[in-house]
C-alpha cells in the first residue's frame, strides 16, 4: 500500500516499523512477554524466523525509506534490572547478541534508519543510569559493526510528557534531573556523545503524552487514566534541537498495555493499580474506552 502511494504521488513515503520479539522479551514485566523464551532454541528462531525474514522483506523494497524502532524496553532493562530481576539476567545474552545480530543484518541496508529504544525519562533519567546507559549502548552499537544505528527512540508506549515546566528535580520526581522527555533527550545527547557514540539522533513517541495522566508515580505504565494524544507526528519538530529527528505515534492509541484480570496468566500488578483504567483487555488487544479518552484529552485538540 505504501509503495502504491509512493508510485501514485511520486513522493517518497517513509514507513515506520517496530522490531519487537527478542527471546525473553520485556524481562521485568509480565503483561507484554513475547512468544520466544530465553533459551538457545528460541534464539535460533529469532534469527532465522524473525530478523532474517525482515531482512529479506526490506531488501525487496529498496526504493522506500524505512525507520525501525528496535526492541522496546530491552536495553533499558540491561541498564537497571540485571541485579534485581532473575528473568533479565537469563535474557542478557540474548538481548545483547540479538541486538548485535539485527544491527549487522539490518543496519547495513542503505534505506533503513534504526533507532534503539532507550526507555523514557523516568526510567533512565537519573545521572547514574544515563552514565551506565552510555556504556551499554556504545558496546551494543560497536558489536553490530559494520551495521549502522541512526539513533535512539524514547517514550515508546509510555506517557511521559514532552515538556512540563511544573516538574523539577525534587521529592515529587524522586530527584530525577530529567522529569520530562525534552530534558531527558537533551541530557542523553550529551551523555551518549561523551560515550563516543558517533550517530546520536532521537525520535520521541508522543502518541499518549499530550495530557497529564492521573498517575501518582511516574513509573506507572499500564493503561493510565487521563491519557491524551500528544504532539502530531512531524520531522524536526523542535527548533534548536537538530538531533531530534521526529515525533512519532509509535504506540497505537487504543492498544491495551495489559489485562486487569488478576486471574490471567499475563496479569501484571501495575495493571491493577488505582490509576490504571479497568476493565482492560490483554496487552495488544483493542481498548475502546482508553482510545476514546485519548481522543477527548488530545493536546493539541483534534
Amino acid at each position: 500500500m505504501t509503495l502504491a502511494e509512493q508510485n501514485d504521488t511520486g513522493k517518497t513515503v517513509l514507513t515506520v516499523f517496530v522490531v519487537y520479539d527478542l527471546p525473553g522479551r520485556d524481562c521485568h514485566a509480565l503483561a507484554s512477554n513475547g512468544e520466544l523464551l530465553a533459551n538457545d532454541s528460541d534464539w535460533a528462531r529469532y534469527q532465522s524466523e524473525y530478523i532474517d525474514v525482515i531482512e529479506e522483506k526490506l531488501k525487496t523494497y529498496k526504493s522506500q525509506p524505512v525507520v525501525l524502532v528496535v526492541e522496546p524496553d530491552s536495553l533499558a532493562n540491561m541498564v537497571t534490572n540485571l541485579d534485581s530481576t532473575p528473568a533479565c539476567r537469563d535474557s542478557e545474552k540474548y538481548y545483547m547478541d540479538g541486538h548485535a545480530y539485527l544491527i549487522k543484518k539490518l543496519g547495513v541496508l542503505p534505506h533503513v534508519a534504526m533507532y534503539l529504544d532507550i526507555g523514557h525519562a523516568f526510567w533512565l533519567g537519573w545521572d547514574d543510569n544515563r552514565l551506565k546507559a552510555g556504556k551499554v549502548y556504545s558496546k551494543v552499537i560497536q558489536s553490530g559493526t559494520p551495521g549502522n544505528v541512526r539513533g535512539f527512540a524514547s517514550n515508546v508506549a509510555n506517557y511521559t510528557p514532552w515538556e512540563d515546566p511544573t516538574l523539577s528535580r525534587g521529592p515529587d520526581t524522586e530527584w530525577n534531573p530529567c522529569p520530562d522527555e525534552k530534558r531527558y533527550i537533551e541530557a542523553m545527547y550529551k551523555d551518549f556523545t561523551s560515550a563516543g557514540i558517533k550517530s546520536v539522533y532521537f525520535i520521541d513517541d508522543t502518541s499518549r503524552n499530550g495530557h497529564k495522566t492521573d498517575r501518582t508515580h511516574p513509573g506507572e505504565w499500564c493503561n493510565q487514566t487521563g491519557v491524551g494524544i500528544g504532539a502530531r507526528p512531524q520531522a524536526n519538530p523542535i527548533s534548536g534541537m537538530d538531533y531530534l529527528d521526529a515525533f512519532y505515534w509509535v504506540k497505537p492509541l487504543g492498544e491495551s498495555d495489559g489485562t486487569s484480570d488478576e486471574s490471567a496468566k499475563r496479569y501484571d500488578g501495575y495493571c491493577g493499580h488505582a490509576t490504571a483504567m479497568k476493565p482492560a483487555p490483554e496487552a495488544g488487544q483493542w481498548f475502546q474506552k482508553h482510545f476514546e479518552q485519548g481522543l477527548e484529552n488530545a493536546n493539541p485538540p483534534l
